[in-house]
């Protein structure tokens, strides 16, 4: 596993392969990410179970490099160029795209302990923190494994729909969740499907318990759907909602927010819209003006605020339905990460508090998930890919078992070294 991953066999070429292509507009350039899927996925198999690849689908992996580093740059931004529809155009950050790529042939072309020498160069402190942390966890086999996605096991995007999961990744998850732990859960606050988690993940099936809308709804190890109720009159006010942001979105003054960050996604019990993206391609005052619009909008709707809760990280605009909250507590409440994990662990009769159990995030939203967990179960660890002070101390009070990195690749390696 750990030499050069290629070889030239016929039986390991690839069902599909990528060719040259010169990506204009944003639809070309979700095509050609789509098609890194459709070769990515059987790539992961193939690594799994001791298979060598073929360097056919490395050479499709780098067509689809050249092609995105070969799309239309502006002279004068120096930002690359792509249209949405007719003559209208978005400027695209697409550092995500091919770094990602990059790091999938280095790891194939390389092996895995040249490509993990390869991530070295560019994280300080990156020996140290892996070293440490496989130190921290070496020989434990967790009962459940409970990880957000965005900036905790996947670097971030600055378009989910782009968001592919790259094979490195996959390999090393995948590798985890076999060999570390009983169940393998993943929780994140994007959409099951269409489009959502299942669409841009490549890890073979039926290996992770895949939750989207903060657990409001997840498939399991056997791929059955589960959903977390909804009143009827609040399934009423969310479907309305839903129309008014796809109308909204369809104004030319408001387009612009259908093609940055997260776009618009119809989750399970909430909806979230960007209004800003990583690399904070909207104007602030445009930015806030989109933001007072939807509040306008869930005002409309929801007058008396029993029903939605805003909550607004200056990236993206999550507008969450409510909850009746336990007996003493307020009358009504926002659905998070923690209520997502405890619908999960009944409907899978997780009950055992026998540990070690392992909880990652990189966020604040991700902290009622780690709180959730220490009320659940006995020994709890935790691992937080931050570096905010601020989050880092609340992650080390909640959870003693605690150790924070301050990027994603670092806690795979992590994970990939544990699972060998």
């Amino acid at each position: 596993m750990h030499e050069s991953i290629l070889r030239e066999r016929k039986l390991n070429t690839c069902a599909t392969s990528i060719t040259l292509q010169d990506i204009r507009t944003l639809k070309e350039l979700y095509q050609l990410k789509a098609e890194t899927k459709e070769i990515r996925e059987p790539i992961v198999k193939n690594i799994i179970k001791q298979r060598m690849v073929g360097q056919t689908c490395v050479e499709s992996l780098k067509n689809a490099l050249y092609s995105l580093e070969t799309i239309y740059i502006d002279d004068d931004t120096g930002h690359r160029l792509l249209r949405l529809d007719g003559m209208k155009q978005i400027e695209v950050d697409l550092t995500y795209e091919i770094r990602e790529l990059q790091k999938d042939i280095y790891y194939l072309e390389y092996g895995e302990d040249k490509f993990i020498d390869y991530l070295a160069k560019f994280m300080p402190g990156f020996r140290t923190y892996v070293n440490d942390g496989v130190r921290l966890l070496k020989g434990k086999r967790f009962s459940t494994f409970i990880t957000d996605r965005d900036g905790t096991t996947n670097n971030y995007c600055g378009r989910y729909r782009s968001s592919v999961q790259p094979i490195y990744n996959s390999v090393f998850l995948t590798r985890f969740a076999k060999n570390c732990c009983h169940y393998p859960i993943i929780i994140t606050s994007a959409p099951l499907k269409d489009f959502g988690i299942l669409n841009v993940s490549i890890n073979p099936s039926n290996t992770f318990v895949y939750a989207g809308s903060k657990g409001r709804e997840f498939i399991d190890l056997n791929g059955e759907f589960n959903s977390f109720p909804i009143e009827e009159n609040k399934q009423k006010l969310i479907r309305l909602l839903n129309d008014r942001m796809l109308v909204l979105l369809q104004d030319p003054n408001f387009e612009k927010f259908n093609f940055i960050g997260s776009a618009l996604q119809i989750k399970f019990g909430q909806t979230t819209v960007a209004r800003q993206d990583i690399t904070q391609s909207i104007k602030v005052d445009e930015s806030k003006a989109f933001l007072e619009k939807v509040k306008g909008i869930v005002k409309e709707i929801d007058p008396t605020g029993r029903n939605f809760r805003i909550e607004d990280t200056g990236l993206d605009i999550e507008i969450i339905l409510t909850i009746d909250a336990p007996s003493g507590d307020a009358p009504i409440r926002d659905f998070d990460k923690g209520d997502g994990l405890s619908f999960i662990c009944n409907k899978l009769s997780i009950t055992s508090k026998e540990g070690p159990h392992l909880v990652c995030g990189d966020t604040s939203s991700d902290i009622p998930m780690l709180k959730k967990a220490m009320e659940m179960f006995d020994d709890v660890w935790a691992i937080f890919v931050t570096r905010d002070e601020k989050l880092k101390k609340q992650v080390e009070e909640i959870c003693p078992n605690s150790y924070t990195v301050p990027y994603p690749d670092i806690l795979l390696t992590i994970l990939g070294l544990l699972s060998l």
